[in-house]
């Protein structure tokens, strides 16, 4: 599924950065519930989580929230943080973060993501699946831990660093051949 460049700007706009931009904005729900699955995960791939998790709250309470989406939030709140600790011994701070990481939990147990068109996989993304952990609240659901089934998203900004790591890849590769010719000339 590809996400148009107008949608990506209202993304941006209306649900990226807030805490750093100039007035006091607050996301908007109205807003929020225009976007649709594929749109949802832009903006989960995209969040800056220093704006806290309400926008993330909003997408995993969404009855149009694919799979994906919820793996992705979960993995990239990087919840082998959280392993050690309870709802009782988890400092305020992190709250927020621990409540969204046992809904993510409890709705993955309960079948409650009914969709899995996008396409996630938390390995891919640097992230350790395979934590043993010894609070039965973390008990990861195997589901969770694997990639989801659908397509992968595009969207120009993927677009635009996908190319830009080709360019670095050839780059480099291109370094490297003139350093083994230089080696191989002495």
């Amino acid at each position: 599924m590809i996400i148009l460049p107008h949608r990506e700007k209202f993304i941006n706009k209306h649900f990226f950065e807030l805490s750093i931009k100039e007035e006091d904005t607050v996301p908007d729900l109205k807003l929020f519930k225009t976007l649709n699955a594929y749109e949802q995960f832009y903006l989960a791939e995209t969040y800056n989580w220093d704006d806290g998790t309400e926008v993330l709250k909003w997408i995993i309470e969404s009855p149009i929230c694919d799979k994906g989406t919820a793996s992705l939030i979960f993995w990239s709140a990087e919840p082998d943080f959280y392993f050690d600790y309870t709802e009782k011994t988890i400092v305020d701070y992190e709250k927020d973060t621990f409540d969204l990481l046992q809904k993510i939990i409890k709705k993955y147990k309960n079948s409650e993501f009914n969709r899995s068109k996008i396409k996630f996989d938390p390995t891919l993304h640097g992230n350790k699946t395979d934590w043993k952990t010894e609070l039965d609240i973390w008990e990861i659901p195997d589901e969770l831990r694997k990639p989801t089934k659908g397509s992968e998203l595009i969207s120009l900004s993927n677009i635009k660093m996908k190319i830009s790591h080709w360019c670095y890849v050839r780059k480099l590769k291109k370094r490297e051949r003139r350093k083994a010719k230089r080696k191989n000339a002495t």
